[in-house]
């Protein structure tokens, strides 16, 4: 897997093909429509794209239940849509990326229904069943979006598991058959020109197989369960013959664990998306604080920085947007959203853009229980009337964390509809984009459109800020999130202000620094240490302080 990493050299850019461009008039995203914007993406400068979900589904939880690996969702276009948007994309030198979901699949699916209907089967074992009566679960084991993980089907007197929604039945990977399975859909998407997958939940993939009670009824069954390695084997050959980009969706993983997963000679994966600078899953919660964000993104730069490689992101299909999550989207939308972009994408790794986050694009400012699509947030919502929490309440939470915060159309110009469609698309437009819009902020230089397109030309034109070693500078406040990178001499200092109060730079000297880069009007000689409110500044140091 080291033997061609020009991924440490790229910057990768996720679509969500259901909100990027409607082609064919009926409010729904579709391939043709991502092809057309191509050249846009050529002009952001990035390197390859990653697809979210686009098989056949039954859309119960956005395309995450597949009905079937090997095709393409109607409302999305057709296989013949899929190669030419491939052909395209590496005419233009941009390589694809694709999700595949591994925990699970549809009820639809053609596997699942087979199950049901017969227990010689040889898809029964493709799912995971316990034998039990109506009204009585195996045990404590709850889903990820509330209530019990099982689910008796008649027909066959058991329960089936379901980690995620009822409709997502858990694939039993202890079934030699679903890895073979899982190998062949990769290589028959590999046949069609992918260049690498996306693996969606492995670190649900292995189940504890005593199926007691646990502790923790929504974690303990499927987190730090030894065994993932055997599965993950199985998926080597494929990969490897293919020479594909493996990106791993690792919620919950140790550094120890990503260590051993990212090992260039042994691991299993070239970039694995952590989740522990982001709380978004705990609604009650509010965001790390800086001193703590600072930290959490340390380890993982430390943790990884002689074996393995960061994947860099602060926003994805799952999280809120984070110039509302980290910034501040009311009084510094466009500086926070600078600030963001500056502070995470100069961290030694791969850095991953989600459609919309270079234009500073906030939460969606839902007010109402009907405006959501998202199943988590419908079941969300429902839970929490149930418990007696005051509706008002429960709309704020959903405002700040819910996933469709980021799945609303991508604005392009100004008019109706913000150039998705001309029709009313699938989900309602975030507020604002007349103003928040591609087609504007490609013509405004001061946009947070075109700080991203030249941060992302200073990412990889600078060494040093590409494959340069991480330094913690540890301001011991709650405020500055201040690091240096350095390669042969070269040293670079990224310092920025997290929030809505002046700082004051005590652990370091500017007067030894060369300002190159900023979010805000500042005389390129100056060395002020007063650092306004979600101010960012990149420095080219002269020498050590």
């Amino acid at each position: 897997m080291a033997d061609a990493q020009w991924w440490q050299h790229a910057v990768g850019y996720e679509i969500y093909p259901k909100s990027f461009l409607d082609s064919n008039h009926d409010g729904v995203g579709d391939l043709p429509g991502i092809q057309t914007k191509i050249p846009y993406l050529q002009s952001l400068g990035i390197d390859f794209v990653w697809l979210s979900a686009f098989y056949p589904s039954s859309q119960v939880d956005s395309g995450y239940d597949v009905t079937d690996y090997r095709n393409v969702d109607p409302k999305y276009g057709t296989l013949a849509d899929f190669d030419q948007l491939i052909t395209a994309f590496h005419a233009a030198n941009i390589k694809v990326v694709i999700d595949l979901a591994l925990n699970h699949t549809s009820v639809q699916h053609p596997w699942f229904q087979a199950a049901m209907a017969d227990v010689t089967s040889p898809y029964h074992d493709y799912y995971i069943w316990r034998a039990t009566t109506p009204g009585q679960t195996p045990n404590n084991w709850e889903s990820i979006f509330g209530g019990s993980a099982w689910t008796y089907v008649p027909t066959v007197q058991a329960a089936y598991l379901h980690t995620f929604a009822e409709a997502q039945p858990d694939l039993n990977w202890e079934n030699p058959a679903v890895r073979q399975e899982m190998a062949a859909t990769m290589q028959w998407w590999a046949d069609r020109g992918v260049d690498g997958f996306r693996l969606d939940g492995v670190t649900h993939l292995k189940k504890r197989q005593d199926f007691a009670n646990v502790a923790h009824p929504r974690t303990d069954y499927y987190q730090d369960v030894r065994g993932t390695d055997a599965f993950l084997a199985d998926l080597q050959p494929v990969i490897k013959r293919n020479k594909l980009l493996v990106v791993g969706e690792a919620g919950g993983i140790d550094r120890e664990t990503a260590q051993r997963w990212l090992d260039p000679e042994q691991g299993y994966f070239n970039l694995l998306l952590e989740f522990d600078h982001v709380h978004f899953w705990e609604r009650a919660e509010p965001k790390l604080p800086v001193a703590a964000l600072r930290a959490t993104l340390s380890r993982w730069q430390f943790g990884l920085a002689k074996v393995g490689w960061n994947a860099l992101f602060i926003e994805n299909h799952d999280l809120p947007r984070a110039v509302s999550y980290y910034g501040n989207a009311q009084d510094y939308r466009r500086r926070s959203a600078k600030a963001l972009g500056l502070w995470y994408l100069l961290m030694k790794g791969t850095p991953f853009i989600y459609q919309g986050q270079e234009l500073g694009l906030p939460n969606a400012d839902f007010t109402e229980i009907g405006d959501y699509r998202d199943l988590d947030s419908r079941l969300y919502h429902q839970q929490q009337r149930a418990a007696g929490v005051p509706e008002t309440q429960i709309l704020r939470q959903l405002a700040m964390k819910s996933r469709d915060n980021a799945r609303t159309p991508m604005p392009w110009t100004h008019q109706q509809y913000g150039g998705f469609s001309d029709q009313q698309p699938w989900i309602k437009m975030t507020p604002g984009t007349e103003q928040i819009n591609v087609e504007r902020e490609s013509h405004d230089p001061h946009s947070v459109l075109t700080f991203y397109q030249q941060l992302i030309r200073l990412k990889k034109s600078v060494p040093a800020l590409e494959q340069g070693r991480y330094e913690l500078i540890d301001t011991r406040d709650d405020q500055l999130f201040v690091y240096r990178r350095t390669l042969n001499g070269d040293n670079w200092l990224v310092v920025v202000n997290m929030s809505n109060q002046v700082a004051t730079t005590q652990e370091f000297d500017l007067t030894t620094s060369e300002l190159i880069f900023t979010n805000t009007e500042v005389d390129a000689d100056s060395d002020e240490k007063q650092i306004a409110p979600w101010e960012a500044r990149l420095y080219h140091l002269r020498k050590f302080e």
